[in-house]
């Protein structure tokens, strides 16, 4: 490891760092944005990939989906594989209806199932309503019979709404175990966005195999606040609601691999990815439609330009990010078993707007050096360089011996569309999108130039 890191930050060093003061180096980057930004033949195909509908794990129009952009990439110069992945098959159902019941008035919310819940009885469930601000809070709380009301917004103080959402997102996944733990009958949840809007925002569940299975389900933002105001008024009234989603039997899909081969050093790989599934209620169009695009229209610019690739360039499409990371599993769970030698892997998973940085796990010494770039990217709003943190599907092939990168874009709007049926295609900024798939191929491109020895051993 200590040669690996040494050949590493002699080559950055002696390098990486000299070349970036280089005029032309700043000049090929200029070219990439151009291409990018006159083209925008990303964003194109995000329209493309977003008009063939929402594309859930399990659903076969996930699968048409990814076969359809295979074909293109085939008819590109790609060579192109598929890997089949097991997933889960969850369907949502036509019923979502949910109501504060105050004696013969009932006002009507917006509700929607959270993934992978049961259904509600028929005719839906009736129960009196407490309010949960937090879970410390459940300790003093009696929910015999009743349905759990978690309200924990999305802490506005933070300026990277990412960590708002994580702060808040315990009561989405872990919720409904322990309301059920305490005798709750059912769930609902204040939708994780980071705005009052009428869109109820769904998301993955959990249920754990000696706790009784409850249905949940999200309520809008907007229906949230009035729920909490309805309750002031009047503690004892009842909320309705009623869903009918179903597990289904597991079936087959695919992970869409595709490699440009290397002309010096063809087995080390430089991995770019998203995932292709996506939530049903909209089209997925920034999660992950965007991050796939942005991973496609970055090696599309550096093939068109023609520039000169050292090491493969693999674009990988995963398949079920969003109900438990299943492609990206199997993906490393074949690396590691094929002695694959992923020097570099990079995801964009955080939407198409402007892209601010880049986040990476690596050593603080790499860190550092790749931080060298920060001046070349810097005419293009691209100056955070943070360590901590790349993506979730990548983050599958964590070692010491590859360096993870995720794209930040900025994250203020990205909560107010994500999970809901406010994530469509009109949602996306064509020049926003853009600048972060000229973003990924620069980064692809300053990379790979450098003479760095990655995976060297001993």
């Amino acid at each position: 490891m200590i040669k690996y890191f040494s050949a590493l930050l002699i080559g950055f060093g002696s390098i990486g760092l000299v070349k970036a003061q280089n005029d032309s180096t700043a000049e090929s980057i200029r070219e990439i944005y151009n291409l990018a930004l006159n083209e925008q033949q990303g964003y194109k195909w995000l329209g493309e990939l977003c008009g063939l509908g929402p594309r859930f794990a399990g659903s076969e129009q996930a699968t048409s989906s990814l076969l359809y952009f295979k074909a293109k990439l085939d008819s590109m110069g790609f060579k192109t594989s598929l890997q089949a992945v097991k997933v889960p098959h969850w369907v949502r159902g036509s019923q979502e209806k949910a109501w504060i019941v105050e004696g013969i008035d009932e006002t009507e919310m917006a509700i929607t199932a959270l993934g992978g819940s049961i259904a509600t009885p028929a005719g839906g469930l009736q129960a009196q309503v407490v309010e949960i601000p937090s879970f410390e809070a459940l300790d003093t709380l009696d929910l015999e019979g009743k349905i759990a009301f978690y309200n924990i917004p999305m802490d506005p103080t933070y300026i990277n709404t990412g960590f708002a959402y994580g702060s808040a997102v315990k009561q989405r996944w872990g919720g409904t175990i322990e309301a059920a733990k305490k005798g709750a009958i059912g769930v609902v949840i204040r939708s994780l966005s980071s705005s009052i809007n009428k869109y109820p925002h769904t998301g993955s569940m959990r249920y754990a195999p000696d706790v009784k299975k409850i249905p949940s389900g999200a309520l809008s933002t907007y229906d949230a606040e009035l729920l909490h105001r309805s309750l002031k008024e009047n503690p004892d009234l009842l909320v309705k609601f009623q869903i009918n989603s179903e597990w289904l039997d597991s079936n087959y899909s695919y992970n869409l691999i595709a490699d440009l081969p290397g002309s010096e050093r063809p087995e080390e790989i430089i991995l770019v990815s998203g995932h292709i599934d996506s939530w049903e209620l909209g089209t997925g169009a920034h999660d992950d439609g965007a991050g796939s695009m942005h991973a496609l229209e970055s090696l599309h610019l550096l093939k068109k330009l023609n520039y000169p690739i050292k090491r493969t360039l693999r674009l990988v499409w995963y398949m079920n990010e969003e109900f438990g990371l299943s492609g990206a599993k199997v993906y490393a769970r074949n690396a590691k078993n094929m002695e694959m030698r992923h020097v570099i892997a990079m995801e964009s998973d955080g939407g198409g707007f402007t892209p601010k940085g880049i986040s990476m796990q690596t050593s603080p010494e790499m860190v550092e050096r790749i931080k060298g770039y920060r001046k070349l990217l810097e005419p293009y709003g691209i100056y955070q360089f943070s360590s901590g943190g790349s993506g979730a599907d990548i983050g599958q092939l964590q070692s010491d011996d590859i360096v993870l990168i995720g794209l930040r874009p900025d994250s203020h709007r990205y909560f107010e569309v994500h999970h809901s049926a406010l994530d469509t295609f009109e949602s996306v900024n064509p020049r926003e999108f853009t600048m972060g798939s000229a973003t990924l191929a620069s980064l692809i491109w300053l990379l790979d130039r450098d003479n760095v020895c990655f995976n060297c051993g001993g």
